[in-house]
Protein backbone atom coordinates (compact mmCIF):
# COMPACT_ATOMS: atom_id res chain seq x y z
CA UNK A 1 0.00 0.00 0.00
CA UNK A 2 1.69 3.50 -0.78
CA UNK A 3 2.03 5.54 2.30
CA UNK A 4 0.27 8.73 0.53
CA UNK A 5 -2.54 6.36 -0.07
CA UNK A 6 -3.12 5.13 3.49
CA UNK A 7 -3.81 9.12 4.69
CA UNK A 8 -5.67 9.46 2.19
CA UNK A 9 -7.84 5.83 2.75
CA UNK A 10 -8.05 6.95 6.46
CA UNK A 11 -9.76 10.45 5.67
CA UNK A 12 -11.71 8.42 3.46
CA UNK A 13 -12.71 6.44 6.71
CA UNK A 14 -13.39 9.52 8.31
CA UNK A 15 -16.41 9.45 5.80
CA UNK A 16 -13.77 12.72 4.23
CA UNK A 17 -12.02 11.47 1.22
CA UNK A 18 -11.83 15.08 -0.64
CA UNK A 19 -10.52 16.30 3.35
CA UNK A 20 -7.36 18.68 3.33
CA UNK A 21 -7.15 18.55 6.60
CA UNK A 22 -7.35 15.14 7.51
CA UNK A 23 -4.33 13.34 6.13
CA UNK A 24 -2.10 16.94 7.32
CA UNK A 25 -3.32 16.03 11.01
CA UNK A 26 -2.57 12.68 10.75
CA UNK A 27 1.44 12.82 8.79
CA UNK A 28 2.20 15.17 11.99
CA UNK A 29 1.09 12.37 14.36
CA UNK A 30 2.73 9.38 13.14
CA UNK A 31 5.22 7.97 10.32
CA UNK A 32 4.14 6.27 7.18
CA UNK A 33 4.35 2.32 8.67
CA UNK A 34 1.93 3.50 11.02
CA UNK A 35 -0.11 5.22 9.03
CA UNK A 36 -0.23 1.78 7.14
CA UNK A 37 -0.31 -0.15 9.93
CA UNK A 38 -3.74 2.62 11.19
CA UNK A 39 -5.78 1.47 8.00
CA UNK A 40 -5.26 -1.94 8.00
CA UNK A 41 -7.04 -2.67 11.76
CA UNK A 42 -8.81 -4.22 13.47
CA UNK A 43 -6.97 -7.20 14.53
CA UNK A 44 -4.31 -8.30 16.71
CA UNK A 45 -0.36 -7.30 16.88
CA UNK A 46 -0.15 -10.91 15.28
CA UNK A 47 -2.60 -10.18 12.83
CA UNK A 48 -1.07 -7.29 11.91
CA UNK A 49 2.57 -8.98 11.70
CA UNK A 50 1.31 -10.90 9.15
CA UNK A 51 -0.61 -8.73 7.74
CA UNK A 52 2.54 -6.15 6.87
CA UNK A 53 4.97 -8.18 7.05
CA UNK A 54 6.44 -6.81 10.22
CA UNK A 55 7.82 -8.00 13.50
CA UNK A 56 4.94 -8.64 16.05
CA UNK A 57 7.17 -6.11 18.74
CA UNK A 58 7.82 -3.72 15.99
CA UNK A 59 3.85 -3.94 15.96
CA UNK A 60 2.86 -3.43 19.19
CA UNK A 61 5.28 -0.99 19.67
CA UNK A 62 3.42 1.38 17.36
CA UNK A 63 0.13 0.22 18.29
CA UNK A 64 0.92 1.20 21.66
CA UNK A 65 2.34 4.73 20.61
CA UNK A 66 -0.71 5.37 18.73
CA UNK A 67 -3.29 4.32 21.45
CA UNK A 68 -1.10 6.81 23.42
CA UNK A 69 -2.08 9.77 20.68
CA UNK A 70 -5.37 8.54 20.50
CA UNK A 71 -5.26 6.07 17.28
CA UNK A 72 -5.80 3.27 18.43
CA UNK A 73 -8.40 1.51 20.92
CA UNK A 74 -7.57 -1.96 22.65
CA UNK A 75 -9.93 -4.50 23.62
CA UNK A 76 -9.19 -8.00 25.57
CA UNK A 77 -11.33 -10.85 23.77
CA UNK A 78 -10.55 -14.17 24.81
CA UNK A 79 -6.87 -13.64 25.67
CA UNK A 80 -5.62 -11.48 23.34
CA UNK A 81 -5.82 -7.50 22.64
CA UNK A 82 -7.97 -6.50 19.66
CA UNK A 83 -6.80 -3.54 18.13
CA UNK A 84 -9.30 -0.86 16.33
CA UNK A 85 -8.87 2.39 14.67
CA UNK A 86 -11.60 5.22 15.50
CA UNK A 87 -14.94 4.61 14.52
CA UNK A 88 -15.85 8.04 13.31
CA UNK A 89 -14.50 12.09 13.21
CA UNK A 90 -15.73 12.84 16.56
CA UNK A 91 -14.25 10.14 18.01
CA UNK A 92 -10.81 11.31 16.40
CA UNK A 93 -10.68 14.14 17.05
CA UNK A 94 -11.53 14.16 20.91
CA UNK A 95 -8.88 10.85 21.41
CA UNK A 96 -6.33 12.65 19.48
CA UNK A 97 -6.53 16.49 21.15
CA UNK A 98 -5.73 15.08 24.20
CA UNK A 99 -2.39 13.28 23.06
CA UNK A 100 -0.04 14.69 25.74
CA UNK A 101 2.33 15.23 23.62
CA UNK A 102 0.94 16.96 20.82
CA UNK A 103 2.65 19.98 18.53
CA UNK A 104 1.32 22.44 17.64
CA UNK A 105 1.34 22.05 14.12
CA UNK A 106 -0.85 19.14 14.84
CA UNK A 107 -3.29 22.03 16.84
CA UNK A 108 -2.91 24.30 13.95
CA UNK A 109 -4.00 21.65 11.36
CA UNK A 110 -6.68 20.73 13.27
CA UNK A 111 -7.77 24.28 14.01
CA UNK A 112 -7.79 25.02 10.38
CA UNK A 113 -10.02 21.48 10.02
CA UNK A 114 -12.58 22.95 12.43
CA UNK A 115 -12.61 26.11 10.63
CA UNK A 116 -12.91 25.14 7.09
CA UNK A 117 -14.33 21.34 6.81
CA UNK A 118 -16.41 20.82 9.67
CA UNK A 119 -19.24 22.64 9.58
CA UNK A 120 -19.90 20.58 6.39
CA UNK A 121 -19.36 17.84 8.24
CA UNK A 122 -21.35 18.34 10.38
CA UNK A 123 -24.32 19.26 8.52
CA UNK A 124 -23.91 15.60 7.68
CA UNK A 125 -23.84 14.11 11.07
CA UNK A 126 -27.13 15.56 11.60
CA UNK A 127 -28.98 13.61 8.97
CA UNK A 128 -27.13 10.23 9.46
CA UNK A 129 -28.17 9.96 13.10
CA UNK A 130 -31.58 9.82 14.75
CA UNK A 131 -30.99 12.38 17.90
CA UNK A 132 -28.13 14.15 18.61
CA UNK A 133 -25.11 12.20 20.34
CA UNK A 134 -24.82 14.67 23.24
CA UNK A 135 -27.28 16.60 25.48
CA UNK A 136 -27.67 19.31 28.10
CA UNK A 137 -27.12 18.58 31.92
CA UNK A 138 -28.46 21.71 33.85
CA UNK A 139 -26.50 22.96 36.20
CA UNK A 140 -26.51 22.00 39.79
CA UNK A 141 -27.38 25.54 41.50
CA UNK A 142 -30.31 25.71 39.11
CA UNK A 143 -32.09 22.33 40.16
CA UNK A 144 -31.50 22.86 43.93
CA UNK A 145 -35.33 22.85 45.16
CA UNK A 146 -36.64 22.25 42.48
CA UNK A 147 -40.48 20.95 41.88
CA UNK A 148 -40.11 18.74 39.19
CA UNK A 149 -38.55 15.30 39.42
CA UNK A 150 -34.81 15.33 38.51
CA UNK A 151 -33.22 12.07 36.97
CA UNK A 152 -30.10 10.75 38.05
CA UNK A 153 -28.64 10.79 34.52
CA UNK A 154 -29.31 14.71 34.82
CA UNK A 155 -28.44 15.31 37.44
CA UNK A 156 -24.50 15.88 37.71
CA UNK A 157 -24.13 15.90 41.69
CA UNK A 158 -25.33 12.12 41.22
CA UNK A 159 -23.80 11.22 38.23
CA UNK A 160 -20.29 12.00 40.41
CA UNK A 161 -21.21 10.17 43.47
CA UNK A 162 -22.33 7.09 41.30
CA UNK A 163 -19.43 7.47 39.73
CA UNK A 164 -16.87 4.16 40.04
CA UNK A 165 -13.86 6.54 38.67
CA UNK A 166 -13.17 9.92 37.87
CA UNK A 167 -10.89 11.22 35.65
CA UNK A 168 -10.03 15.17 34.31
CA UNK A 169 -8.97 15.83 31.38
CA UNK A 170 -8.69 18.34 29.23
CA UNK A 171 -11.21 20.20 27.03
CA UNK A 172 -10.61 19.03 23.53
CA UNK A 173 -12.90 21.88 21.92
CA UNK A 174 -11.22 24.57 23.79
CA UNK A 175 -7.34 23.62 23.62
CA UNK A 176 -8.17 23.89 19.84
CA UNK A 177 -9.72 26.49 18.80
CA UNK A 178 -8.35 28.98 21.98
CA UNK A 179 -11.48 31.52 21.53
CA UNK A 180 -11.67 32.20 24.80
CA UNK A 181 -10.14 31.85 28.39
CA UNK A 182 -12.50 29.64 29.98
CA UNK A 183 -10.98 26.49 32.25
CA UNK A 184 -9.30 24.05 30.14
CA UNK A 185 -8.76 21.32 32.35
CA UNK A 186 -12.76 20.52 33.60
CA UNK A 187 -13.72 17.83 31.21
CA UNK A 188 -14.72 14.54 33.21
CA UNK A 189 -14.15 11.39 32.35
CA UNK A 190 -16.31 8.55 34.13
CA UNK A 191 -15.89 4.86 34.71
CA UNK A 192 -15.11 3.13 31.77
CA UNK A 193 -13.68 6.83 30.21
CA UNK A 194 -11.75 7.19 33.00
CA UNK A 195 -9.95 4.15 32.78
CA UNK A 196 -8.88 4.83 28.87
CA UNK A 197 -7.74 8.60 30.16
CA UNK A 198 -5.64 7.10 32.47
CA UNK A 199 -4.39 4.00 30.53
CA UNK A 200 -3.15 6.38 28.00
CA UNK A 201 -1.57 9.09 29.59
CA UNK A 202 -4.56 11.58 28.66
CA UNK A 203 -5.93 12.53 32.05
CA UNK A 204 -5.66 11.94 35.83
CA UNK A 205 -8.15 10.79 38.25
CA UNK A 206 -9.89 12.93 40.66
CA UNK A 207 -11.56 12.22 44.17
CA UNK A 208 -15.45 12.45 43.94
CA UNK A 209 -14.95 15.92 45.64
CA UNK A 210 -12.27 17.30 43.61
CA UNK A 211 -15.01 16.72 40.36
CA UNK A 212 -17.55 18.64 42.01
CA UNK A 213 -15.17 21.79 42.67
CA UNK A 214 -14.57 21.45 39.01
CA UNK A 215 -18.16 21.48 38.38
CA UNK A 216 -18.68 24.50 40.56
CA UNK A 217 -15.82 26.30 39.18
CA UNK A 218 -17.07 25.25 35.64
CA UNK A 219 -20.40 26.84 36.81
CA UNK A 220 -19.20 29.82 37.86
CA UNK A 221 -17.46 30.31 34.45
CA UNK A 222 -20.71 30.28 32.59
CA UNK A 223 -19.54 26.57 31.60
CA UNK A 224 -22.82 24.37 29.97
CA UNK A 225 -22.56 20.72 31.36
CA UNK A 226 -22.77 18.18 28.44
CA UNK A 227 -23.16 14.04 28.23
CA UNK A 228 -23.59 11.54 26.29
CA UNK A 229 -27.87 11.58 24.81
CA UNK A 230 -28.97 8.40 27.06
CA UNK A 231 -30.66 7.82 30.04
CA UNK A 232 -27.88 5.37 31.43
CA UNK A 233 -24.75 6.63 33.15
CA UNK A 234 -22.29 8.05 29.69
CA UNK A 235 -18.53 8.02 29.97
CA UNK A 236 -17.92 11.85 30.35
CA UNK A 237 -19.48 14.92 31.38
CA UNK A 238 -17.93 18.18 29.35
CA UNK A 239 -18.17 21.74 30.73
CA UNK A 240 -18.54 23.61 27.14
CA UNK A 241 -18.85 27.29 25.86
CA UNK A 242 -20.34 28.47 23.12
CA UNK A 243 -17.14 29.98 21.16
CA UNK A 244 -15.06 27.10 20.81
CA UNK A 245 -17.53 23.97 21.49
CA UNK A 246 -17.53 21.89 18.20
CA UNK A 247 -21.34 21.27 18.72
CA UNK A 248 -22.30 24.68 20.41
CA UNK A 249 -20.94 27.19 17.74
CA UNK A 250 -22.63 25.65 14.48
CA UNK A 251 -25.86 25.78 16.86
CA UNK A 252 -25.56 29.00 18.06
CA UNK A 253 -24.55 30.55 14.06
CA UNK A 254 -27.01 27.87 11.71
CA UNK A 255 -29.11 25.83 13.84
CA UNK A 256 -27.78 22.46 13.53
CA UNK A 257 -29.25 20.35 15.94
CA UNK A 258 -25.81 18.93 17.29
CA UNK A 259 -26.97 18.41 20.55
CA UNK A 260 -29.96 17.98 22.54
CA UNK A 261 -31.52 20.61 25.01
CA UNK A 262 -32.14 19.13 28.99
CA UNK A 263 -35.98 18.78 30.32
CA UNK A 264 -36.09 21.70 31.72
CA UNK A 265 -36.45 25.60 30.42
CA UNK A 266 -36.70 28.60 32.36
CA UNK A 267 -39.99 30.28 33.70
CA UNK A 268 -39.34 33.73 34.92
CA UNK A 269 -41.01 35.57 37.81
CA UNK A 270 -41.91 39.13 36.39
CA UNK A 271 -42.73 40.20 39.86
CA UNK A 272 -39.22 39.90 41.30
CA UNK A 273 -37.30 40.42 37.76
CA UNK A 274 -35.43 43.63 37.40
CA UNK A 275 -34.31 43.31 34.46
CA UNK A 276 -30.76 43.73 35.23
CA UNK A 277 -29.38 41.98 32.15
CA UNK A 278 -27.41 38.68 34.06
CA UNK A 279 -29.25 36.56 32.63
CA UNK A 280 -28.99 37.91 29.36
CA UNK A 281 -25.62 38.23 29.33
CA UNK A 282 -24.84 34.39 30.94
CA UNK A 283 -26.73 32.68 28.06
CA UNK A 284 -24.49 31.53 25.20
CA UNK A 285 -27.50 30.49 23.11
CA UNK A 286 -29.78 34.10 22.78
CA UNK A 287 -32.27 32.21 24.87
CA UNK A 288 -33.19 34.95 27.20
CA UNK A 289 -33.22 38.57 26.17
CA UNK A 290 -33.92 41.89 29.01
CA UNK A 291 -37.61 43.32 27.23
CA UNK A 292 -39.03 46.06 28.86
CA UNK A 293 -39.18 45.93 32.41
CA UNK A 294 -38.65 41.83 32.91
CA UNK A 295 -36.32 39.38 31.25
CA UNK A 296 -38.28 36.89 28.55
CA UNK A 297 -37.35 33.65 27.53
CA UNK A 298 -36.99 32.41 23.42
CA UNK A 299 -38.33 28.79 23.74
CA UNK A 300 -36.73 27.60 20.72
CA UNK A 301 -33.37 28.95 21.74
CA UNK A 302 -33.03 27.49 24.81
CA UNK A 303 -30.90 24.29 25.57
CA UNK A 304 -32.38 24.33 29.66
CA UNK A 305 -28.44 24.68 31.01
CA UNK A 306 -29.76 26.79 33.94
CA UNK A 307 -26.81 29.17 33.70
CA UNK A 308 -29.96 32.19 33.98
CA UNK A 309 -31.49 30.84 36.90
CA UNK A 310 -28.06 30.26 38.51
CA UNK A 311 -26.66 33.87 38.05
CA UNK A 312 -30.16 35.69 38.79
CA UNK A 313 -29.59 38.02 41.73
CA UNK A 314 -33.38 38.07 42.33
CA UNK A 315 -33.91 34.60 42.33
CA UNK A 316 -36.19 35.32 39.65
CA UNK A 317 -35.74 32.28 37.62
CA UNK A 318 -36.76 28.51 37.91
CA UNK A 319 -36.49 25.62 36.19
CA UNK A 320 -39.69 23.72 35.16
CA UNK A 321 -40.10 20.74 33.53
CA UNK A 322 -40.91 20.87 29.68
CA UNK A 323 -40.26 17.49 28.42
CA UNK A 324 -41.20 14.13 29.81
CA UNK A 325 -38.33 11.41 31.21
CA UNK A 326 -38.64 9.66 27.93
CA UNK A 327 -37.70 12.84 26.09
CA UNK A 328 -33.62 11.23 27.09
CA UNK A 329 -33.21 8.11 24.57
CA UNK A 330 -32.59 4.64 26.32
Amino acid sequence: MNEMTAYRQFAEKMLHGDSKWIPAILKSMINDEQAVLLVSLPGTAEDMAEKTGRSTQDIENDLLDMFRKGLTFKKEKDGKTLWNPPLHIAQFHDATIVWPEATETFYENWRNYMEEEWPKMAEIFTQLLPRPYTRVIPVNKSIEGIRAQVLAPENVREMVENAQKIAVTKCTCRTTMKNCDAPIDVCLQVNRGADYAIDRGSGREVSKEEAMDIIRRAQEEGLVHVTVNKSGMGHFICNCCGCCCQAFTLLISDGLPLCDPSRFIPVIDHDRCTACGECEDRCWFGAIVVDGESARVLDEKCLGCGQCAAVCPEEAIVLEEAREPGFIPS
